[in-house]
């Protein structure tokens, strides 16, 4: 089995920079965990996650014998023609959302969309700041899904934008000292 990702496309969903995804992949090759094949110019490269000869036994068990002999388990270079492409989809994406910030506490899904992901404090912390908490979480899935975009932090683009929507009054002060001019 095998995905496509280019290096952009990894250093977007894990939020780190292009150099950081390349210099992981090149260890993860030369560990042996990994195997990349090239598709031609401008296409992302093919990327075959290697199994241990150590884990076989593990995975003989849970596995059917044609799947066994599809796994790459003694690190060749060629694949059968049997590969399957993965790909990120929606659902996959939510899942990842869940584990994104690195949270302990639980992420839960809200809005029409089940796609804007709070913990329970989070949730908590904008009942009780924004009085139309209810309304932003809505706005905020009905734009996330219907642009596509991501968010890293769902309480905070809330919070961000009821202050936007409300920003904080400020108090003019009049006052002058004696000798200064209005």
């Amino acid at each position: 089995m095998f995905i496509y990702f280019t290096i952009e496309a990894l250093a977007e969903v894990l939020h780190k920079s292009q150099m950081t995804i390349k210099t992981a992949l090149a260890v993860l090759e030369k560990q042996e965990l990994i195997f990349r094949k090239r598709q031609g110019p401008g296409q992302p490269n093919r990327i075959y996650v290697k199994l241990p000869k150590e884990t076989i036994h593990y995975t003989d068990r849970f596995l059917s014998l044609r799947q066994t002999e599809n796994c790459p388990i003694d690190r060749q270079d060629s694949f059968p023609d049997t590969d399957r492409k993965l790909s990120g989809n929606k659902k996959e994406i939510k899942k990842n959302n869940l584990e994104k910030r690195g949270s302990k506490e639980p992420l839960s899904p809200y809005g029409k969309f089940q796609n804007v992901f709070l913990s329970e404090k989070e949730l908590e912390d904008i009942r009780q700041t924004i009085p139309d908490w209810k309304d932003y979480i809505e706005r905020l899935s009905g734009y996330m899904d219907s642009t596509g975009k991501q968010y890293q932090n769902h309480a905070a683009t809330i919070i961000n934008w009821a202050r936007q929507d409300h920003p904080a009054s400020r108090q003019r002060n009049y006052e002058s000292e004696e000798y200064e001019t209005l």
